[in-house]
């Protein structure tokens, strides 16, 4: 089986008691089946307490339940803290029974999987401290890498579905290529990327009467290569039309439920300095928000920060435009691609006009908020898919 990764997941590794946050507290944390049933099997007085610290959620039969999430879960603590998390950070059941005993989320955390294509590809979420400073630690371009592992692929794809897997691979490369070309300024670069995702979707909605031939490859470099040359006819936005945006934006991602306290005080900052809570906003909130992104944008350019916007659009592009492989919806994956780049752009747009300054540091731990909310959220993701649809 193929691994597909960016570069930088190679030198990944958890730096636990160091890290400034934890993936241990702030959200549930289910309990797969084999887990359970090795923890039900554990001895002893840790035994008993990993037994009293299982809760068995209570959900009928008629959800469906059972047949998708996980049955067990550990009991948090009044932090939302995994009960067995210490004092200096460290995981008790791994200091006790070994690295074997992580259930799978665990294990798997802050890392997520999409298998296609005879391929599994993978990425370390931005929640991660680590994997953000790994994120933008380099202003060289991300670059994709591949390696061949023995292990198996778990099932079995037809002709039909490999085929789509390998143009999908394709159009998202092309999609990340165009957003990695700085010759443009990256703000064009977002805008002719959805263009080009819009194509790519009409030759997906196409597929059913018109399978995929073998010269689609050279008709993607093609409308790649006509793409990125658009990037230097973008019109700069009106004012007006920034600050719509941006209530717009701000109306949609307000409505997501909060998970952790620095994503609910974010948004409440934003209305505070940038609009009323009608989702409008006097001339003088307008004029914050505005001078708030020029801010940013000069601190950026005044120090060479620019390439962390398309390390940020580049990170949502691969973790995102493939998950289509099910739906084949490719546009809206791509429409939330440029929408995380300009929510981002508006929660560094709020600590510059609250400080007056924008550092990196203020970068990953707003990358940090932004993945939290959306990437560990089924309900969330599924709201603001439902958003991009029908609004």
């Amino acid at each position: 089986m193929i691994i597909r990764a960016f570069e930088y997941f190679f030198d990944f590794k958890c730096i636990a008691d160091k890290c400034e946050d934890t993936c241990c507290a702030g959200w549930e944390i289910d309990i797969d089946d084999k887990s359970y049933e090795s923890y039900m099997q554990v001895p002893g007085e840790f035994g008993e307490r990993l037994k009293n610290s299982i809760k068995t959620y209570d959900v009928s039969e008629e959800d469906g339940y059972e047949e998708i999430y996980e049955q067990h879960g550990f009991i948090l603590d009044d932090d939302l803290r995994c009960p067995f998390l210490d004092k200096c950070g460290l995981c008790e059941l791994y200091s006790t029974l070994g690295e074997g005993a992580l259930c799978e989320v665990c294990t798997n955390t802050p890392r997520n999987f999409l298998e296609y294509g005879k391929t599994r590809e993978i990425s370390i979420s931005a929640s991660c401290p680590e994997s953000a400073r790994l994120l933008y630690a380099s202003p060289e371009k991300l670059v994709i890498c591949e390696k061949t592992t023995d292990e198996e692929f778990p099932f079995e794809e037809d002709e039909e579905e490999l085929a789509f897997a390998g143009y999908l691979k394709e159009a998202r490369d092309a999609a990340i290529d165009i957003l990695q070309s700085r010759e443009y300024d990256i703000k064009n670069r977002i805008e002719v990327f959805l263009l080009f995702a819009e194509k790519v979707q009409d030759r997906i909605n196409r597929m059913d009467l018109d399978p995929i031939v073998d010269d689609d490859t050279d008709r993607l470099n093609e409308l790649k290569e006509t793409a990125k040359k658009g990037c230097k006819d973008i019109e700069p936005e009106e004012d007006n039309d920034i600050y719509r945006n941006f209530l717009m934006r701000l109306s949609i991602y307000s409505g997501l439920a909060s998970i952790g306290d620095a994503w609910k005080e974010t948004v409440e900052a934003m209305y505070e300095l940038f609009a009323d809570e009608e989702g409008a906003g006097p001339e003088e909130q307008k004029n914050a928000y505005i001078n708030a992104v020029s801010g940013v944008r000069q601190v950026m350019k005044s120090e060479k920060r620019e390439y962390e916007y398309e390390h940020l659009a580049v990170y949502y592009a691969f973790l995102l435009l493939a998950r289509c492989v099910d739906d084949r919806d490719f546009l809206s994956r791509a429409k939330l691609v440029k929408m995380s780049c300009e929510f981002g752009r508006d929660m560094d747009a709020l600590i510059f006009a609250r400080t007056g300054h924008f550092s990196k540091a203020d970068r990953e731990k707003n990358a940090r908020i932004y993945a939290r909310e959306v990437e560990h959220s089924e309900e969330n993701l599924y709201d603001l898919h439902e958003e991009i649809l029908f609004s």
